[in-house]
């Protein structure tokens, strides 16, 4: 706003600045100023419109006050002449309160008559009621966009609205930023509400896969499953097809592991057959791959005496933990020769790329305890095609 009083002041020097007139087109041009300069910024808020509008006026009213000062202090006192006999005390007290103001008469013959001595100035209605010395306000002082003076009523009408516009402002503001606060308000509740649902649900997802309860009551049990009923020679039926013996989920301490895939030295491969140690996300574990089904395709593997003697006189079980190769499905034997204990049949099993604990019952009635070890005999595919089986443990339950 600074700059419009500026270029008012300026556009005051460069004029006649004692005419009203060319003062009031030199603030209705500010006025048009200002009103184009909203525009082109793109300003539309009726607030700040109303507000700057309402400074301009302010700017106008002390610049128009101080030219009306100046030009009364440039301006001479005309001589106030009396009738003859007449003084100007009696002249007052005769016309009363009302009328105590003196007004000129008419000048003497001899006085030259100033050029500013008949000048009108812009009046002011607001102002009315006002003594004569005050000059009232400049809210209503406004040149029409032709060139007249306009009324200043309307103007000082149009400055009162504009100033209870501008107060009303920051009520409209206070408005709009509750409301604000109240959307931002229901969506923070709302995405609370969404999170604690969403942990709740999470909750009770994971407690009911820690605690099994999707699962059946065999899966759930971990005790030693009890063994089936052992076959004298072979655990093979040609008209039922191939037996899978069991499944175990875990074993307890009763258990003895009797091979490991660390051990691999005790691991002897026939002439059509090989062992290799594998470690992988799959686990330690050693690949059995048996190319025919005769004995040139066994795999060896070696049980200490120590746990032979454990097995002298009871009947005990066996399980080799194996798994297919991923995607296949292979048939493979075990036989055992275990030095005096003696044999323990040949055994068959059907195995998928699932990890299975496979088992089965050994009865030996010597009680004798064997001075060498014995030997686990495994085919891994006793179709003759060559597949491969992974083994990843062998253990014994010794019998009471």
């Amino acid at each position: 706003m600074s700059g419009l009083e500026t270029a008012i002041r300026n556009a005051l020097e460069r004029s006649d600045r004692a005419s009203a007139e060319t003062r009031a087109r030199i603030y209705q041009s500010a006025r048009q100023a200002l009103e184009a300069g909203l525009q082109k910024q793109g300003i539309e808020d009726v607030n700040v419109i109303a507000q700057q509008r309402h400074r301009l006026e302010a700017v106008i009213h002390a610049i128009e006050t101080e030219e009306r000062a100046a030009l009364r202090a440039r301006q001479p006192a005309p001589p106030v002449a009396t009738p003859p006999g007449v003084s100007v005390d009696d002249n007052v007290r005769a016309r009363g309160p009302e009328q105590a103001r003196v007004e000129p008469q008419s000048r003497p013959q001899g006085q030259p008559q100033s050029p500013l001595a008949d000048r009108r100035e812009p009046g002011f209605a607001a102002d009315a009621s006002r003594s004569a010395a005050s000059d009232g306000g400049l809210g209503g002082l406004r040149a029409d966009r032709d060139g007249p003076v306009v009324s200043t009523r309307a103007a000082a009408d149009t400055a009162a609205k504009s100033a209870e516009a501008t107060a009303a402002a920051p009520e409209v503001r206070g408005d709009t930023d509750r409301k604000r606060r109240r959307k931002r308000g229901r969506f923070l509740s709302f995405t609370m509400v969404v999170v604690t649902l969403a942990a709740a649900a999470g909750a009770a997802a994971w407690w009911v896969q820690t605690n099994d309860l999707l699962k059946s009551a065999a899966e759930r049990d971990t005790n030693v499953a009890n063994p089936p009923a052992s076959v004298a020679s072979e655990d093979f039926d040609g008209a039922a097809g191939l037996q899978t013996l069991g499944a175990q989920q875990g074993f307890t301490g009763d258990w003895v592991e009797v091979f490991a895939p660390a051990n691999i030295a005790a691991v002897e491969a026939g002439s059509r057959a090989k062992a290799e140690p594998i470690d992988d996300d799959g686990g330690k574990r050693i690949q059995l791959t048996s190319s025919v089904a005769e004995t040139e395709g066994d795999i060896t593997i070696e049980i200490p005496a120590a746990v032979l003697a454990q097995l002298s006189g009871k009947t005990s079980t066996m399980a080799l933990t194996v798994q297919a190769q991923p995607g296949k499905t292979t048939e493979f034997a075990v036989e055992c020769n275990f030095s005096s204990l003696g044999e323990c049949g040949r055994h068959r099993f059907t195995v998928h790329d699932e990890r299975l604990d496979m088992l089965f019952k050994v009865t030996f009635d010597r009680s004798l305890a064997p001075s060498s070890a014995g030997r686990i005999v495994i085919n891994s595919d006793i179709s003759g095609e060559g597949k491969g089986l992974n083994l990843y443990a062998i253990r014994i339950l010794p019998g009471q």
